[in-house]
């Protein structure tokens, strides 16, 4: 024997027609800011100088 689904309430669809809503609203906005940051992206990015060259040091064992 299976067991029936149970009907979702009124609040409950309204909640999930929400939620898909501002999923979808969502997935548009990353779409939109994914092009923009495309165009204003630089094409090489500058190596991160700051940080010191230094080889590490070797420690003593045992």
């Amino acid at each position: 024997m299976a067991k029936e689904k149970k009907r979702l309430t009124k609040k409950a669809k309204v909640a999930l027609k929400l939620l898909k809503d501002s999923k979808l609203l969502a997935t548009a906005k990353t779409t939109n800011d994914s092009k923009t940051e495309q165009n204003f992206k630089p094409s090489d990015v500058p190596v991160n100088t700051t940080a010191p060259n230094k080889i590490r040091p070797e420690k003593k064992r045992g």
